[in-house]
């Protein structure tokens, strides 16, 4: 499969490179914000696809241990004191931390029916507290460090997969980083610039692009009627 950076600069006929604009380095950056961005517009318009963009925490023993990177938790799992038994965590609202606690309230959290809150610092704090090999817990959440698929490594533009990520989106991937690349690439002409044509050219690639883009984002058919108008605007002009 091409890299990223090959489908973008397909997609934007730049020939990006290392001394170029956008160079190399920014498109590795449009691709993580691409990553991002992706994510949040496409759960904002289908939560229930959140478990396509889930990441498994490890296991801890320690207490607000974990961090999510400021990705939404989906689940949180605690052992009920048998290896590898995981109960999920019920959350409940940081006003019961003190009756989790307390075997006579109807909100005592069990090994068997274990709870968890998020701290005012955001941390996940799981109840009963974790303990040694047997009481851990550990945290799914919405991915919100863009990696490569390969090897775990972060996103590159010589990369041509991404993990915790569903393939059927990566497009849209690509797709932003080809419009932020054009932009770069707009935004480094002077006003006296005399290559109107290209700059024409590219303005016209962008906002095929950004149709696309937001096209992602839509039922079928209206994705389908949406490129179709935007493909006859462009063979009027």
């Amino acid at each position: 499969m091409a890299t990223f950076l090959a489908q973008v600069n397909a997609l934007t006929s730049l020939g990006i490179s290392t001394g170029t604009t956008p160079t190399n380095d920014e498109v590795t950056q449009f691709l993580r914000d691409g990553v991002i961005d992706v994510t949040n517009k496409w759960l904002s318009v289908r939560p229930q696809d959140s478990d396509d963009f889930v990441i498994e925490s490890t296991e801890s023993s320690s207490q607000g241990g974990l961090s999510t990177d400021g990705g939404k938790i989906l689940h949180v799992m605690r052992e009920s004191g048998t290896n590898d038994d995981w109960r999920e965590c019920r959350k409940i609202p940081i006003g019961l931390k003190d009756r989790v606690t307390d075997t006579t309230s109807l909100h005592y959290a069990s090994a068997y029916n274990p709870a968890y809150i998020l701290s005012q610092y955001g941390a996940v704090l799981v109840f009963p507290a974790p303990s040694g090999s047997s009481g851990q817990y550990r945290i799914y959440y919405v991915n919100k460090t863009p990696v490569d698929n390969v090897d775990g490594s972060a996103l590159a533009h010589g990369d041509s997969t991404i993990r915790y990520f569903p393939d059927d989106k990566v497009y849209l991937v690509v797709i932003y980083a080809a419009i932020k690349a054009i932009e770069a690439k707009l935004s480094s002409y002077t006003i006296d610039e005399e290559d109107n044509e290209l700059v024409s050219a590219l303005q016209v690639s962008l906002q095929q692009l950004n149709t696309n883009y937001g096209a992602g984002f839509l039922p079928d058919r209206e994705r389908d009627a949406l490129l179709q108008a935007s493909t006859q605007r462009r063979q009027q002009q």
